[in-house]
């Protein structure tokens, strides 16, 4: 009988390689869906489709009963207003919590896909899974906050809770690339670029985190790839190998106070006019943070093989791959 998989956010830029890579290992997947706009295309990458969202208890039981593993991918980066990181992270993350609980004796697995901002800037230096949190952007605290919520459910019913702090993750399209602002000479980020940033090939990410939901091996695990460039080293790479301008950052023609206010005017501007934000507060710190992640655990414990350990090779095949 078919392993059985429920995925939430399997419409997003990690959720649908992994709802790919889950069907074509298998699996029976099953996809939380809010969208009907998005519902087609995730049925073409061999899914089975429940409609509703995260805060329907009635609809996530019904994902969950049926389900083995359970993927919890949902969520966001999103600036003031209503529809904020609290609601989309924590909140999101409370009902699906309390009802894994119910079902925890049965679960083989529950993988949580949260993030390196938890672990805030440590100007540059290398953390593991043993060091502390310290979010400093909303995103990063409602994503800490979520981990609380799972992992006291983990504590009070044995189920087998897998957080993966996943870095930035770059491929074909997605959005940390800037590959069509690069190549339209656009691209303008803050900070100067000298910060470290750790990134992700998806296919790595997805690899990971199946190999993680496989082993058996509860806990936190630092998703990531070994190398850690530069913000600069980075888009200076995506240039390279896709044509175009490259990034111009901010703090050379705009001192930071003025960037923090341009950010809080677009938050309540966007908010008001119940938009998402382009850029907000938390986008400037998470794009000027630094950091390095430890991801000993993972080649020590699985073994695990990079398909791209270095940018420069990831790159290179994701604008060709797009191509």
């Amino acid at each position: 009988m078919a392993e059985r998989s429920f995925v939430t956010g399997g419409t997003g830029q990690i959720g649908r390689p992994l709802v790919r890579a889950l069907a074509a290992a298998g699996h029976d997947v099953t996809v939380l869906v809010r969208d009907p706009a998005q519902a087609q295309a995730v049925a073409a990458d061999g899914a089975r489709l429940l409609t509703g969202h995260l805060e329907e208890a009635a609809v996530i039981e019904r994902g969950v009963a049926e389900a083995d593993h359970v993927w919890h991918l949902a969520g966001g980066l999103r600036g003031a207003g209503k529809v904020d990181a609290d609601r989309l992270n924590r909140v999101g993350t409370e009902a699906l919590a309390a009802i894994a609980g119910k079902y925890a004796e049965r679960l083989r697995s529950f993988t949580f896909a949260s993030t390196c901002a938890v672990y805030g800037d440590r100007s540059g230096l290398w953390v593991g899974e043993e060091h502390p949190p310290a979010p400093q952007t909303e995103y990063g605290r409602a994503k800490l906050a979520a981990e609380g919520l799972l992992g006291d459910v983990a504590a009070a019913t044995g189920l087998r809770l897998h957080v993966a702090r996943i870095a930035a993750a770059y491929g074909p399209g997605l959005r940390f690339m800037q590959e069509d602002r690069i190549r339209a000479g656009r691209a303008w980020l803050p900070g100067e670029g000298r910060n470290r940033v750790p990134v992700i090939h998806v296919d790595d990410c997805v690899a990971a985190l199946m190999a993680i939901a496989a082993s058996g091996s509860p806990g936190l695990w630092n998703v990531s790839s070994p190398g850690t460039p530069t913000l600069a080293e980075f888009y200076a790479a995506v240039t390279a190998a896709g044509g175009g301008k490259p990034v111009r950052f901010w703090s050379t023609w705009i001192p930071s106070a003025i960037q923090v206010a341009i950010a809080e005017q677009n938050e309540r501007v966007m908010a008001g006019m119940g938009r998402k934000p382009r850029f907000t507060n938390d986008n400037l710190r998470l794009f000027t943070a630094s950091v390095r992640l430890r991801v000993d655990r993972l080649e020590k414990e699985l073994g695990f093989v990079w398909r791209h350990p270095e940018h420069v090779g990831g790159i290179g095949a994701s604008i060709s791959r797009r191509a």
